[in-house]
């Protein structure tokens, strides 16, 4: 009887091992690159881009979904590439090199000294339900600032959405994709004229 029992338990141990997981998709927020504009710069001046700082929860490679108790949660197989914070920094420099506005552009973390700096701060970056629709959901503050007189120039709340074409993972990101494209083309447009006010 003994014997039967071990038989029994080394196979259950048996498929267990070899049953696998299924497998984690990953995604980024980076678009196909765009020719970069030629000319002068619109501004002479360097801009230097922080990674924004944001809640707890949004400081993982999660990607998460929110219903409209507030409720949250991350999918399960589904994940960034790295937090969002890092792929929104990633998107507006890929940007902004794009459309050519300042004469130098860098990461925060770039030793290069800056004239101006972009701070950032994440309050939303959702695969937001409601009802029968979902969508890709963004809600950030953008601080500008004088780097050598530590003076803030300028501050502005951006809130974001885009519809989903799915109510799963792979429509969140796409919507949140499309969010953050939107979400650069607001802050660029920010920054433009903002560089015509202070020339």
């Amino acid at each position: 009887m003994r014997k039967y029992i071990l038989y029994f338990v080394t196979i259950f141990v048996l498929l267990g091992c070899s049953s696998k997981a299924p497998s984690v998709n990953e995604y980024t927020l980076l678009s196909p690159p765009i020719l970069v504009k030629q000319g002068t710069p619109k501004s002479s001046k360097s801009l230097s881009v922080a990674s924004g700082k944001s809640i707890a929860s949004l400081s993982t490679k999660n990607i998460i979904y929110l219903h409209e108790n507030g409720e949250t949660a991350p999918y399960l197989y589904s994940r960034w590439s790295d937090t969002p914070t890092v792929l929104i920094q990633r998107a507006l420099l890929s940007s902004l090199y794009e459309e050519n506005l300042f004469a130098s552009l860098s990461p925060a973390i770039s030793s290069a000294q800056a004239d101006l700096m972009l701070e950032s701060d994440l309050n939303a970056f959702y695969h937001r339900f409601s009802k029968n629709t979902s969508d890709g959901y963004i809600d950030i503050t953008y601080r500008l600032i004088d780097v050598r007189t530590k003076r803030l120039l300028a501050t502005k709340r951006f809130i974001i959405s885009s519809p989903s074409a799915s109510m799963d993972a792979q429509g969140g990101v796409e919507a949140l994709k499309n969010s953050t494209l939107e979400l650069n083309r607001q802050v660029i447009l920010w920054l433009s004229t903002l560089i015509k006010e202070t020339k």
